[in-house]
């Protein structure tokens, strides 16, 4: 993963969990790398605490891994459930932790993608578009910015 720091996993075991504007910039880089690759037609990307790192200049640095489905689920929906419980863990240290130390913007997203039927959960560019807190065509394009430049 090139310039990089500690993973996520040893970031938070070492400094503890992530918090306000850190936290956020987690949530927002992950999800938003994730929407360009689901654009791009890669999913199942198998995202952990141990394949996300802070890079040593603040940078977040995702190194992902595709795979085989598990559980049935299709792959863009595991893969923001996947996001959602890394979300959680920053948070916590917890992958499976309790969403209130999360922020009401956070705590929607990782709820909504936590829906227990994977049909129901949003697409990646979805969340992001919640996170980036802005009105809806504001949002959309960001987005749309955001995945040209991708390309």
């Amino acid at each position: 993963m090139g310039d990089q720091g500690a993973t996520l996993a040893e970031f938070v075991r070492t400094d503890g969990p992530l918090r306000g504007q850190a936290l956020h910039r987690l949530a927002v880089s992950c999800v938003a790398a994730m929407a360009k690759l689901h654009a791009h037609g890669t999913a199942g990307l198998r995202l952990t605490p141990e394949s996300v790192a802070l890079g040593t200049r603040g940078q977040v640095l995702i190194g992902w891994r595709t795979g085989d489905d598990d559980g049935g689920d299709l792959p863009e929906a595991r893969d923001v459930r996947d996001w959602a419980d890394l979300v959680v863990f920053a948070a916590t240290g917890d992958g499976h932790g309790d969403t209130a130390a999360l922020t009401p913007a956070l705590r929607i997203a990782v709820e909504r993608c936590r829906h227990p039927d994977p049909a129901s959960r949003p697409k990646s560019v979805d969340v992001l578009r919640v996170l980036l807190s802005r009105s809806m065509s504001a949002a959309v394009a960001s987005v749309d910015g955001l995945l040209r430049t991708a390309g």
